[in-house]
């Protein structure tokens, strides 16, 4: 089945599953090697990375038919601007995937609160510095930039390319990537190095949806719709298809 078979309450259940599990995966490692293992503050970002690049390859793979797994209003945006979704799509897209955040954080603080004995839901006292936010709206651009180019490739390894990405953007990183609107909302309410202070995660949430815009831009001139791709395509009125047809007569 191709996106276009899925009714709009299945694609909007898909982005709220793949943001909530997203959230939920990530903030769940940095409990588990914070809280539990007692890891060092450098071995728990390792946690935290290799967890999420694994499970986003998995939940892009997974819901990517259905809704495209954005998981990422950044994203969303970013094809909105190259002209990949529409408006409404956006519009519809983008608030579940932050009540899907929200709930993700949620689900996370209550598997460990019985272990760790840390609340639920706490706002994060986690500073982020100011140079940290350009390391987030450069990483976004990357990030969008990696997902419309091989969209336009019609690539089939869009969710290995996306977790390596952001993996690899965690690890490396000044900001530890977060490079997801939502996922910095999210992160205000927990505990541990996995947490921003609001102030931090709402100027994060700004740099990466400015790199969303950038890179929808950018790629509007660099390769814009319809797609090479699509161009190449024989169509029933070129003369290659009706030498083709000669050709077998």
């Amino acid at each position: 089945m191709t996106s276009s078979e899925f009714t709009t309450r299945q694609k909007l259940l898909a982005e709220f599953f793949g943001s909530a599990t997203l959230v939920f995966i990530l903030v769940s490692s940095g409990l588990l090697a914070d809280g539990m293992l007692e890891a060092s503050p450098s071995m728990g970002v390792l946690f935290i990375g290799l967890a999420t690049a694994g499970w986003l390859f998995v939940v892009v793979q997974m819901i990517g038919p259905i809704s495209g797994g954005h998981v990422n209003p950044a994203v969303t945006v970013a094809l909105l601007v190259t002209g990949d979704v529409d408006a409404k799509t956006a519009r519809q897209y983008i608030p579940v995937q932050f009540l899907g955040g929200l709930a993700g954080v949620w689900l996370a603080g209550l598997t460990v609160v019985s272990t760790i004995g840390w609340e639920v839901f706490a706002i994060s006292a986690v500073e982020r510095p100011a140079s940290t936010w350009v390391a987030e709206f450069l990483g976004t651009v990357v990030l969008a930039s990696v997902i419309i180019s091989l969209i336009r490739q019609e690539s089939d390894w869009i969710g290995l390319a996306v977790g390596f990405t952001v993996g690899m953007g965690i690890i490396g990183t000044a900001s530890t990537a977060f490079l997801n609107p939502q996922v910095a909302l999210a992160r205000i309410f927990t505990s541990g190095i996995a947490g921003i202070q609001p102030f931090d995660a709402v100027m994060f949430m700004f740099a990466s949806m400015l790199g969303g815009i950038a890179a929808g831009l950018m790629w509007r001139y660099l390769w814009p719709r319809p797609t090479l791709i699509d161009k190449a395509k024989p169509k029933p009125s070129d003369d290659t298809v009706l030498d083709d047809s000669v050709a077998k007569s």
